[in-house]
């Protein structure tokens, strides 16, 4: 093929052959990237909730009275054990700069689950309600988290058994 004018460039086949094997590679990458992107989500939401917890039970020792945890609808109104939400609602603020029920929102696709509503600290700052926190992946994509409190009031962060989530 004659070059002109000693033009160097690519030619519209070249051009077509390096775009498929471009979307080819990123059609194979796309899937790790999802299971990725929602692992994160539910890591992301279980962190959110056991931060809660922890500044639920300093609450509660600080302010020397009893706080809840639960999952809530958009409202802010606790759920019964076992229903799936993607909202959570912690104690108010003790610096008033919060409204009084403070209404947490979770990643989109992702809802937690309680089994037992509200999860309560006791103002003696030895106790609190025993219950687990499952959060799910609607998607079904990413693994389940669970975080468990004991009588003590400590949480711990353990990965839950995919029954957990229907």
């Amino acid at each position: 093929m004659d070059r002109k004018n000693g033009c160097r460039g690519v030619t519209l086949i070249e051009l077509c052959f390096g775009m498929a094997i471009a979307a080819a590679i990123v059609g194979m990458a796309a899937p790790g990237f999802q299971s990725s992107l929602r692992a994160t989500a539910v890591r992301t939401a279980a962190f959110d909730l056991l931060a809660g917890l922890q500044q639920t039970r300093g609450n509660t020792i600080l302010e020397s009275r009893t706080l809840d945890l639960c999952p809530s609808d958009s409202a802010g109104e606790c759920l019964a054990a076992g229903r799936p939400s993607p909202f959570w609602r912690g104690p108010p603020d003790p610096d008033g700069s919060l409204p009084p029920a403070a209404i947490h929102v979770l990643p989109a696709g992702v809802t937690v689950r309680s089994s037992r509503s509200p999860l309560r600290f006791f103002s003696d700052a030895m106790g609190a309600s025993n219950g687990t926190l499952t959060i799910c992946d609607g998607y079904g994509v990413a693994s389940p988290r669970a975080i468990v409190l004991n009588l003590s009031g400590r949480a711990r962060l353990v990965t839950a058994p995919a029954a957990d989530c229907p």
